[in-house]
């Protein structure tokens, strides 16, 4: 019996360390996507990429998401693979890019990224930072849906971000529905 104990307590400290080190290099590859966007910025001076490029970088950080009110400050890029997810946010596919009229779609996990978005308000201010420059939102509303639920995404017509991620925020496995942040572009004088 003190055999399979042992066996378990070595089996587990040894997914844990697994987990904890994909964390880690989670989280030490999104830094670097993050200094690599502000040293492209610095050097953006002489030659501005168009936001509404044809064929996406899926390598290239689009821009950087900051939510001030939850200290939230994390790189988005193209799509919404694992690998994507784990280095930060990813621009959900067939959503307006950042910087182009349109719902601006971004997701990230619930249990790294986005965890902090059990805690943001209506009215925090969300900035997307983009080569182009800074784009201001302002949270008008969150809503959980089932993850069939993709109108969410839908164009609106009007200049929207919209942050996806699973939910509840403490869920083993697999979360069952989708939490959603809608903001609208704030008023480019504020």
């Amino acid at each position: 019996m003190k055999l399979i104990e042992l066996v378990l307590w070595i089996a587990g400290i040894t997914l844990l360390t697994i987990y904890l080190g994909a964390q880690a290099w989670g989280q030490s590859a999104g830094q670097r996507d993050l200094t690599g966007f502000v040293m492209a910025q610095q050097s953006a001076g002489t030659t501005t990429p168009s936001a509404a490029s044809s064929e996406p970088d899926v390598d290239a950080v689009l821009a950087v998401l900051r939510i001030p009110g939850i200290d939230l400050e994390v790189p988005v890029t193209y799509g919404t693979s694992e690998t994507v997810l784990r280095r930060g946010a990813g621009l959900i596919e067939g959503t307006a890019p950042p910087g182009t009229p349109g719902n601006v779609g971004i997701a990230a996990h619930r249990d790294t990224f986005f965890r902090g978005l059990e805690h943001i308000a209506v009215g925090d201010r969300i900035d997307l930072e983009t080569l182009e420059g800074r784009l201001r939102y302002h949270v008008t509303g969150m809503s959980i849906v089932e993850p069939t639920e993709v109108h969410v995404l839908a164009d609106t017509g009007e200049d929207v971000l919209t942050l996806v991620t699973c939910y509840p925020f403490y869920f083993v496995g697999h979360a069952p529905q989708r939490f959603i942040v809608r903001a609208a572009a704030a008023d480019p004088s504020n």
